[in-house]
């Protein structure tokens, strides 16, 4: 099957960039679900920079991730929403919410580090080689997702 996309090079990078993004998602999801873990992977940044504080504040994570505000209200919702962080007042300034990990959240990323830890092995495995152009560098990447499925490469080398 022919794609498209690849035929339009540099100038379908946005699209190809979007698609790849899409692909890893999905895998990664697969992995979360076959671990047991209920959790989105597009939470992951948000949740990664509550996990690395004692508390946090919403314009902390816009600052460091540099993502629109309600892209991260929007997270910050979902994540309460699965009891994964919670959030306190600032005695300081009570307009301000402090976000925290709670137990679930606690024992969730407990969880996580191991698979993370392979996570960041396979996709430095994936995505370390030389190529001409960015573009060449995603058409290798997306070659080796389709030997063989990022999920499944994680899987393999995870030990519960």
């Amino acid at each position: 099957m022919k794609d498209e996309l690849k035929k339009l090079a540099e100038l379908g990078l946005g699209s190809r960039l979007n698609r790849l993004s899409g692909i890893v998602m999905k895998e990664i999801q697969l992995v979360y679900d076959r671990a047991g873990i209920d959790f989105d992977p597009y939470l992951f940044p948000i949740f990664k920079i509550i996990t690395d504080s004692e508390t946090v504040t919403n314009s902390y994570i816009q600052e460091s991730l540099q993502y629109t505000q309600p892209a991260i209200t929007q997270a910050l919702n979902k994540l309460t929403d699965k009891s994964l962080i919670s959030f306190k007042t600032d005695v300081n300034d009570k307009r301000k919410k402090l976000f925290y990990l709670t137990k679930k959240g606690r024992e969730a990323h407990k969880r996580m580090v191991p698979l993370w830890k392979v996570m960041d092995t396979q996709v430095k495995e994936l995505t370390t080689f030389t190529a001409d152009s960015l573009t060449a560098h995603i058409s290798h990447l997306e070659g080796k997702l389709q030997e063989q499925a990022l999920s499944t490469r994680i899987l393999q080398n995870f030990q519960h």
